[in-house]
């Protein structure tokens, strides 16, 4: 569908603003809908959708010619054709740019425990009857590890 043709659909003009189009268009969904005419016979329900679904694909591409500057097509190019936009030029490094350091990525330690404080990770936030278990079970295995390496190795070593 062709922007002429889609401004023909919806009756506007070629001036029309996104919201005059968007006008045109409910104007039309509330004649064309076929669940506004439950009397009609299967054919012409048929029709009715046909009809809606060519007022929405209408709509849709004035509102994304008329909305977008960049994707305008040229007065003379009789069928559109959507184009990228494009990316503006780097700019010139100037002397603040050169001289502002680049951001940071990463956090010095106190700063995460700061952080990690003030999101409510820290102990102050736990009530006092908080118990950890997951600490206890690692640190109480890794206790029993320690102590079976070195009772292994004091039986190793006896009987050598």
């Amino acid at each position: 569908m062709t922007l002429d043709e889609a401004r023909a659909h919806l009756g506007v003009t070629p001036a029309a603003t996104v919201d005059e189009i968007r006008d045109a268009f409910r104007r039309q969904a509330r004649a064309l809908h076929p669940d506004l005419h439950p009397e009609a016979n299967p054919v012409d329900r048929a029709r009715l959708g046909r009809e809606f679904h060519n007022a929405r694909e209408a709509r849709d591409i004035l509102v994304r010619y008329t909305g977008d500057p960049l994707r305008r097509p040229a007065p003379d190019r009789p069928h559109p054709q959507p184009s990228t936009p494009r990316r503006p030029a780097p700019a010139e490094p100037t002397r603040a740019n050169r001289a502002a350091p680049p951001p940071r990525v990463t956090m010095r330690f106190d700063e995460f425990v700061a952080w990690t404080d003030a999101a409510g990770f820290g102990t102050g936030v736990r009530s006092p009857r908080h118990v950890d278990w997951t600490r206890i079970i690692v640190w109480s295995t890794l206790g029993l590890v320690i102590v079976g390496l070195v009772a292994g190795a004091i039986t190793y070593s006896t009987l050598i």
